[in-house]
């Protein structure tokens, strides 16, 4: 009978333990009714085939979360419905999402699940809101009963120490570019563990997407692991293709490390004894590879090993392994040296300068032999994975591992780093946002001092052309070329012209809604930013004590050779300032927003994020057409729908009252058409700051 280590795969021997695993919150068929027959049926089915998806595992919160989304719309404010979309969305593609369903959640029901504030300290940590994360950490550490907090309180320190780190990283962020590497090479699924052999003229990695015969993994529903090569020529890749035998078989398969000379891999094989690595070498005279066999000598043990780097030589080794005799807690990074026989000696822990009581995974030897890069849970960490250098001293020992920094690192995971023979570039596997979905393998360009292109914020990677969704990743070009527009300015003070503003600016394109580029402006108000090409953007800009600022920027005729340069002035916050909320809308005669009003109102939202010690008066207005009594009412009831959808986002219901004044203050005259229309409007009023 197959033993259950046979379905371990790499990436589940590697994050095994590392996510929270939330609750099994049940939506009963009583409390999901709301009374109204039409549309219940299908939304209770959709709600029992979310559920299935949903407790199969994390391979298929996607289709959770679209059976989940089709459920809210007969019952939009049901707790542990917004709860488990809220969870869909955390361990997918959007952490804002998350944000936003679980905040739903607690607000319908603060009860909804014992672990609510667990779950939005991790949502909050990963879209960088540390203090936010922490508060949510410490709420959940306040609920727990004493056997809990015993089990949970070293933990939840952790992730609160995370935090700080992560703030404190952040404020100064490393001088790279991060490009995807596009679609030739990554899929909506996991792809990861890069590794460049024959002369760099081609790329492994490991997969976890479905071909004509693939199969799930029983521990979390996602596709087993196959090995897919990619060749490239001038910086661009070819469509990535599946291995055959020996490389794949029909259980989890990965490629970990290659020799120099690329005459022989390193495979991690989840049917050997749990997950361990074995070795095939290319036979020149039979013209094939060798099925794959354990590394000789004593390297392997029965606990396990992952990743695993050759010097330049082929003379030293530098793996991962859980070998428990050997740990120091976790999985550790060993070292063994080829004797003059070719026998590989003893392996030794590189020791408690490298190695942490936490995982070490995804170890890579740079070929000059000077550094050390592998990816730690413990150091310094910004929250999962990060990666880090290590560089070797005379006499051989390692110094004192360095974080890479933000961007580089986030709170996500980021695994399987290495970098080329050059070491200015790097390439490893990471989760951001913008991606295809799932962890993507993407490159880490170092920008030096005398170029021209800088990024002063923390905030500054970009979206370009083919992710096909908004993130933070550049779509693959080759590199002798950046014909990106290259945008430079300051933000300001209206008043005088001359305070600058540390501001959050976004580009967006106006007629999908993506945003394109994300930058903040340093403490000189100065912003240097990428756009993907000539053409009009939408930019967004909100600063604390600021009103948000929203306006179209024309450069259709601009070119790539010219550096544009462009200042925004934002206007400070004063008690009594007044602000029409445009592109507003209702149902005709209703209080019911119109999905296209919600991109106006998320910019309010950010903007009382921004400044959480506001209040603010939502009022209605309504032109001089019919009676006053209704529009009375109308007017009230649309300013306290704008409040409440700013509420829902998890705005504080302290910091926001709904007012109605019917016509009884009009902007313009009744008598004309125009008049009327801009009479007609929601707006909000400072009433303290």
């Amino acid at each position: 009978m197959m033993r259950k280590w046979y379905t371990t795969g790499l990436m589940l021997f590697i994050l095994q333990g590392l996510l929270w695993s939330q609750e099994d919150v049940n939506i009963s068929r009583g409390s999901f009714k709301t009374g109204i027959d039409t549309g219940f049926k299908e939304a209770w089915e959709s709600v029992k085939t979310g559920d299935r998806n949903f407790k199969g595992g994390k391979g298929t919160y996607d289709l959770a979360r679209d059976h989940y989304l089709y459920a809210l719309q007969y019952n939009s404010d049901h707790a542990a419905l917004n709860y488990k979309l809220g969870i869909c969305y955390l361990y997918t593609d959007n952490k804002y999402e998350a944000i936003n369903y679980l905040l739903k959640a607690y607000i319908a029901d603060p009860e909804v699940s014992g672990d609510i504030h667990l779950m939005l300290g991790t949502a909050y940590q990963l879209v960088l809101e540390f203090d936010k994360a922490i508060e949510h950490f410490k709420l959940h550490s306040q609920v727990l009963d004493p056997k809990e907090k015993e089990a949970y309180t070293p933990v939840l320190t952790k992730r609160m120490a995370e935090c700080q780190m992560g703030r404190e990283l952040s404020k100064s962020p490393q001088r790279v570019i991060i490009r995807n590497l596009g679609e030739s090479i990554n899929s909506k699924y996991d792809d990861y563990n890069p590794i460049f052999a024959f002369g760099d003229t081609s790329l492994l990695f490991t997969s976890r997407r479905p071909f004509e015969k693939a199969k799930r993994n029983k521990l979390d529903n996602k596709f087993n692991e196959d090995i897919y090569m990619s060749s490239q020529k001038e910086g661009l890749f070819k469509e990535a293709v599946r291995l055959p035998n020996p490389f794949n078989s029909d259980n989890n398969d990965a490629v970990v490390g290659v020799t120099t000379d690329g005459s022989s891999f390193i495979l991690y094989q989840g049917h050997i004894e749990g997950g361990d690595i074995q070795i095939t070498t290319y036979q020149h005279e039979k013209r094939k590879w060798s099925r794959p066999k354990p590394v000789t000598g004593k390297l392997t043990s029965k606990d396990g090993e992952t990743s695993a780097s050759f010097s330049s030589d082929g003379k030293e080794i530098f793996y991962v392994s859980s070998n428990k005799d050997l740990s120091l807690g976790g999985k550790d990074i060993l070292y063994s040296k080829m004797d003059p026989k070719g026998k590989w000696g003893k392996p030794v822990n590189l020791g408690s300068i490298i190695n942490t009581p936490y995982d070490e995974e995804g170890v890579f030897i740079t070929p000059d032999g000077s550094y050390l890069y592998f990816a730690s849970r413990g150091h310094n960490t910004m929250g999962g994975f990060d990666i880090f250098r290590s560089e070797r001293m005379d006499g051989g020992a390692w110094s004192a591992p360095v974080n890479l920094g933000y961007p580089i690192n986030t709170p996500d995971d980021e695994v399987f780093y290495i970098t080329d023979k050059f070491g200015k570039t790097g390439y490893y596997s990471c989760i951001r946002e913008g991606g295809f979905g799932a962890m993507d393998i993407s490159k880490v360009v170092y920008l030096g001092s005398e170029k021209e292109l800088v990024f002063r914020t923390s905030d500054q990677l970009l979206a370009g052309p083919g992710i096909g969704k908004t993130g933070f990743f550049i779509q693959a070009v080759p590199m002798v070329l950046d014909d990106r527009l290259l945008l430079t300015g300051h933000v300001l003070d209206t008043i005088g012209g001359v305070e600058p503003i540390v501001a959050k600016m976004a580009f967006f394109d106006p007629a999908t809604g993506n945003r394109e580029a994300l930058v903040i402006s340093d403490t000189q108000g100065e912003f240097t930013v990428r756009l993907p090409e000539p053409k009009a953007y939408a930019v967004e800009i909100n600063a604390t004590g600021y009103l948000y600022f929203l306006d179209i920027i024309d450069f259709t005729s601009a070119n790539g050779d010219e550096k544009l340069v462009r200042n925004f002035f934002l206007k400070k916050v004063e008690v009594g300032t007044k602000v029409v909320l445009d592109n507003i809308y209702f149902e005709t005669g209703k209080a019911i927003l119109r999905p296209e009003s919600h991109n106006a109102l998320d910019q309010v939202f950010r903007f009382l994020e921004n400044n959480p010690a506001m209040k603010l008066e939502i009022s209605g207005h309504t032109d001089n057409t019919g009676s006053l009594r209704i529009n009375q009412r109308l007017s009230k009831d649309r300013a306290k729908a704008v409040v409440d959808y700013l509420v829902n986002l998890g705005i504080s219901q302290e910091m926001l009252i709904s007012q109605g004044y019917a016509d009884t203050q009009p902007v313009a005259p009744n008598n004309t058409v125009e008049g009327r229309e801009k009479n007609r409007r929601v707006e909000f009023k400072v009433l303290s700051k």
